[in-house]
């Protein structure tokens, strides 16, 4: 039976750690140990993640990631005034050892597509914002806690957490402490590891020994194997299952243009780059077509390989707030590049 109603926790020495920790707990759990199984994604929910201290190593284009979707994300979540007047409450009233837990509540997303706003795909985020506060206190000992409704591990989670750090960041400069001094809870009620959306967790994962295995699961052309006990898992057979639709439109000389999907285009384009080199991902640019007329209506280009954007070199001057010294600045948010990174967060 699925672990219905129990609770999952997992603990780590650092944030980094943390988040490769939950989303390997998804990738490798057989299916009696998750809560939903599906065509489209696996989840657990009732999660308790703990980071003794926020360490975090993260680099955007692991994860096929760009700036850009960081700073809409930041654009989407944090209100600017909120921030700061909870960045100022947490430094100053609570500091280092005093009482009381300051929470900052996450700004309402509104839902995008579906038939409600006039558009024919599938509404997203219709339960809700998915994450839904930023917590600090410092006793027993410094703590940032988010509490999320949701996140796409392998995929949004690791700019969920990037968002949380932040935070972190700015609150330790504040008061004058390492971010390392502070720990780390996260409360998600249902973790998702979206089975073609995470396929960067698996194709580019960074660790030397994993990675390689785990482009060899997706990619040895063996015939996909059905739920057996013989190692395989869910998350894996479901993702070969996508990464093979991808690899049989590359077969049938499909041309981006020629798919009707833009969130699993994207993905193609993606992979294509990213594993299969730039050269090759160019082959596959054409036209999109009406389907009335016939008529030429977008050209879709290969994407040029990410660069590195690591979490380090981020901060939140996408909503206008910086640090000068120790003080707060609020200023108009900074004009970001935009590309075709959907709004596609739960």
């Amino acid at each position: 039976m699925p672990n219905k109603n129990h609770m999952n926790s997992y603990r780590a020495p650092t944030l980094t750690r943390l988040h490769d920790g939950l989303c390997r707990q998804l990738v490798h759990a057989r299916k009696e140990k998750l809560d939903i199984v599906s065509t489209v994604d696996v989840q657990m929910h009732n999660i308790l993640g703990m980071a003794d201290s926020m360490e975090w190593d993260f680099d955007l284009k692991d994860l096929w990631l760009t700036k850009s979707r960081w700073s809409m994300l930041v654009r989407q979540y944090i209100d600017p005034d909120r921030l700061m007047e909870w960045l100022t409450k947490s430094a100053t009233l609570i500091g280092r050892e005093g009482r009381g837990v300051a929470t900052m509540r996450t700004n309402e997303v509104k839902p995008r597509g579906g038939k409600a706003t006039g558009h024919s795909n599938k509404e997203s985020r219709r339960w809700g914002s998915c994450m839904l506060s930023i917590s600090y206190k410092a006793m027993p000992r410094r703590q940032i806690t988010l509490h999320s409704r949701t996140s796409y591990m392998g995929y949004l989670s690791a700019l969920d957490l990037t968002v949380a750090w932040m935070c972190g960041v700015y609150l330790a400069k504040m008061m004058g402490v390492p971010i390392n001094t502070i720990s780390f809870c996260w409360f998600n009620e249902a973790m998702q590891y979206h089975n073609f959306k995470s396929l960067a967790y698996l194709l580019n994962h960074p660790d030397p020994v994993r990675g390689p295995q785990y482009r060899q699961l997706l990619l040895d052309g063996k015939p996909v194997p059905e739920f057996t006990d013989d190692g395989w898992t869910p998350a894996i057979v479901l993702s070969r299952n996508w990464l093979h639709r991808i690899q049989k439109a590359d077969q049938a000389g499909d041309t981006y243009g020629d798919m009707n999907y833009n969130t699993y285009r994207r993905i193609r384009r993606r992979y294509h780059t990213e594993v299969l080199g730039y050269e090759m991902a160019k082959t596959y640019e054409g036209w999109s077509h009406d389907k009335v007329t016939g008529e030429e209506k977008q050209f879709f280009k290969a994407y040029p390989p990410l660069p590195s954007c690591k979490a380090v070199d981020l901060d939140f001057s996408a909503i206008g707030v910086r640090l000068d010294g120790l003080k707060l600045v609020r200023y108009d948010g900074d004009a970001s590049p935009t590309d075709d990174e959907e709004d596609d967060d739960g």
